[in-house]
């Protein structure tokens, strides 16, 4: 599938499509719908391979702070190999841990 994507803030990209806007004035109908962090795919192809062809290649991004996970998650009694000194990350989390053999050891699961 021959395409040509580009992504980036919104800001960015309005810049962008206004200094097309002189060769392309349809672009201006773009405007109102970029609101946030997009990405925009141009073709010739089918629109079908295209979805087809970016679902293929899609991948999970990394959670961000205050986040809420669109599937449960949840993580297992376990020694965690991490150091006495990272205690407090898991107090902020309230998730019980011991000390076991100078590593810091989950000790339930936490839903």
């Amino acid at each position: 599938v021959s395409t040509q994507s580009t992504g980036g803030k919104n800001t960015m990209m309005c810049k962008a499509i206004r200094g097309q806007m002189s060769n392309t004035p349809a672009l201006e109908k773009l405007l109102p719908h970029i609101k946030g962090n997009i990405g925009l795919v141009f073709s010739k192809e089918d629109p079908v391979l295209v979805r087809d062809k970016l679902l293929e290649n899609k991948v999970a991004a990394p959670a961000r702070a205050g986040a809420i996970a669109p599937v449960d998650v949840i993580v297992e009694a376990q020694n965690t190999g991490m150091g006495p000194e990272k205690t407090s990350f898991f107090q902020t989390l309230n998730i019980s841990t011991k000390n076991a053999k100078g590593a810091i050891e989950i000790v339930s699961n936490v839903h």
